[in-house]
């Protein structure tokens, strides 16, 4: 999915043993993904377009949300399916703020999960060929309540645009958009949301079921809040918020 990622030679975070090291200390294996908090403002409808619009914002949220097992997985985590996890949303009564700050130990004694994985979509904004959201993760521990991983990530999507200022979709784009019956505005929202899962997601050390190298601690880990860039052919880059101004975008 990610044709290509560029990662500056200053932008390099912490090592990923320092980024993640409650990570390595606790070991989580099972993660339940909670539904996604989606915080992004919604139009008042009145017209026909601003119904459009705020649905095509909810299809993504939903994209977000069904994205997120698949990073987790490969990375050798065992992730909850969506019955069980639909289950378990329904039958909660706390709140999602108190599931981030009260004790959550009970999800571990009664359910076997040892993390629970929190996403929040901030916000949407959007020109004639590019999209972007703002998202934060965070991923706590249901044994001692740490935070096991906690990203901003400001993330964009961008388009070529034909002599007339329209928005070029790439053939992965209008794959997508068949594929699901969407349009090129939803579709370029749901491609935003999942390359976006991958990249953070994958950030994370291996998990039990998968093949880990002593070498992977001291690869160099992405900042806790970065910039995310997916370019008009697909590649993707990130920046620091430092770097963000001077980056070649167009």
């Amino acid at each position: 999915m990610l044709a290509a990622v560029s990662l500056l030679a200053a932008c390099s975070g912490q090592k990923r043993l320092e980024q993640y090291k409650d990570v390595y200390v606790e070991r989580p294996a099972t993660i339940y993904v909670a539904p996604v908090d989606d915080q992004s403002p919604h139009k008042a409808v009145r017209e026909k377009k601003d119904s459009i619009y705020n649905i095509s914002l909810s299809i993504a949220a939903k994209q977000l949300y069904l994205t997120a097992a698949d990073p987790l997985t490969d990375m050798g985590y065992y992730v909850l399916g969506p019955l069980a996890s639909a289950q378990i949303a329904a039958t909660e009564t706390r709140t999602g703020k108190q599931l981030r700050n009260e004790n959550i130990s009970d999800y571990n004694t009664e359910l076997g999960v040892d993390a629970i994985l929190f996403i929040n979509l901030k916000s949407w904004k959007q020109t004639n060929n590019s999209w972007t959201a703002e998202i934060e993760y965070l991923l706590r521990s249901t044994h001692t309540g740490n935070e096991l991983m906690h990203v901003w990530v400001n993330s964009t999507k961008f388009l070529h645009t034909d002599h007339k200022g329209n928005p070029k979709p790439l053939a992965d784009d209008l794959r997508f958009a068949e594929r699901y019956g969407c349009d090129l505005e939803t579709a370029q929202r749901c491609r935003l949301v999942e390359i976006t899962n991958q990249y953070v997601l994958r950030d994370l050390p291996s998990g039990e079921r998968a093949r880990s190298y002593d070498a992977e601690r001291y690869v160099p880990s992405h900042p806790e809040y970065f910039y995310l860039r997916i370019q008009r052919d697909g590649s993707v880059e990130l920046f620091r918020t430092d770097q963000i101004e001077t980056s070649n975008e167009n």
